[in-house]
């Protein structure tokens, strides 16, 4: 595992941490990443704020509720870099 992540990746791994458990060399690597990268660490100070002010955005039961292939879309939408479905 490349222990150097690019800035776009530390920006997902940031987001996704809030919601989910974060281990392992990814989660390492991140770390790494923020400790070396101000412009990082300003934006992962500035989502553990948003998160705090905002609570949970993810309402029970909402994801089952939606299609599998609205679910796909969606993950697609976040997975693709400018962030607009394929």
């Amino acid at each position: 595992m490349n222990l150097m992540l690019g800035c776009r990746d530390v920006a997902r791994n940031v987001s996704r941490a809030q919601d989910e458990d974060f281990r392992g060399w990814a989660r390492m690597a991140t770390r790494l990443h923020l400790f070396l990268c101000p412009p990082c660490r300003a934006y992962a100070r500035d989502i553990a704020a948003l998160h705090r002010r905002i609570g949970s955005t993810k309402p029970d039961g909402l994801e089952q509720r939606l299609s599998t292939d609205v679910r796909q879309r969606v993950h697609d939408a976040i997975d693709n870099e400018d962030g607009t479905p394929s």
